[in-house]
């Protein structure tokens, strides 16, 4: 769902989460990686250049050329309910 001309509301493996196709990662940034057609959370990192995903797998160095940034993550949405499983 597009929330503006460069931000996305992307949901994938139980996460929701806004992210700007725009904006350059910066060391630490949570992004949405395209590995091959397979998405994936993943951490970046600059000094080793390096990006981890949400399952611990490290890509760095020839690994990094098979992956696509397509974006950073700017806000992860959160569901609030009940004790009862309701919304509130």
């Amino acid at each position: 769902m597009a929330t503006s001309t460069t931000c996305y509301l992307v949901e994938w493996k139980g996460r929701s989460c806004i992210v700007d196709e725009k904006r350059r990662p910066q060391n630490g940034d949570t992004v949405l990686l395209d590995l091959s057609g397979m998405y994936e959370w993943g951490h970046t990192y600059m000094h080793p250049r390096r990006i981890v995903t949400d399952d611990g797998l490290t890509l760095d160095d020839d690994l990094l050329e098979d992956v696509d940034v397509v974006g950073v993550v700017t806000h992860e949405v959160t569901a609030i309910h009940e004790r009862d499983g309701s919304p509130i």
